[in-house]
């Protein structure tokens, strides 16, 4: 399973290669698969759940702050994307890598998780909802779609982003709940207290190989 590294890519860039290799994939079930690890400029995207009241501003003015909008088929409702933030839309069939979508889902949040602990952060799975938490904060947000048995879109998680983003939406419309981001965490909270800084390409190649490790194995 090969690993793309994009850098900084518009959202509907991404999304257009995303839909393209998904359709590639779903014409060949024994095609390897592929992960795309990309960031993208300032972007809100709306998924199948759409819920417009997560929205603390009307999407039709987000153009007036710089941001994207989108509406798009993955899972969930409303969700950000910024620099400094990982994303990561593996595309594969889920046949092929023996997967069902909980393990595909489980696999994710173990990858995040496993990510945060390296650099002496503790993060947690929510029984309730998706993604990877540190404490009452989500640090990593997960929202896919499995399609003719093959995925797409994927991950999103904080390093080293701003959050400022997010002040435009209620976050997987969840009151009460914040975001943080792993180098915040790092300064705040990290048992390993020689890590000064985080640098995101080091997390960036250690987050995708992860996800590689635990979707292939």
């Amino acid at each position: 399973m090969e690993i793309k590294y994009l850098g900084l890519l518009p959202y509907g860039d991404a999304l257009g290669l995303m839909e393209s290799l998904h359709s590639e994939i779903s014409k060949n079930s024994n095609q390897e698969g592929v992960i795309l690890v990309v960031q993208h400029p300032p972007t809100v995207t709306m998924g199948k759940r759409e819920l417009l009241e997560d929205m603390l501003i009307p999407p039709e003015q987000l153009k007036y702050k710089g941001v994207a909008y989108h509406k798009i088929d993955r899972g969930g409702s409303v969700t950000v994307h910024e620099p400094g933030q990982i994303v990561i839309y593996p595309i594969f069939h889920i046949d092929k890598y023996r997967h069902t979508v909980r393990s595909y889902v489980n696999s994710l949040e173990e990858a995040m998780i496993e990510t945060a602990a390296h650099f002496g952060i503790s993060a947690n799975r929510d029984e309730i909802n998706p993604g990877v938490w540190v404490g009452q904060n989500k640090i990593g947000a997960i929202g896919i779609r499995i399609k003719d048995k093959v995925t797409k879109h994927g991950i999103a998680f904080n390093v080293t982003n701003s959050l400022e983003t997010f002040s435009n939406i209620i976050p997987c419309g969840l009151k009460g709940r914040g975001v943080i981001n792993l180098e915040m965490s790092v300064r705040e909270l990290s048992d390993k207290k020689e890590l000064l800084s985080v640098k995101y390409e080091e997390v960036e190649q250690y987050l995708a190989g992860k996800i590689k490790e635990k979707l292939i194995s």
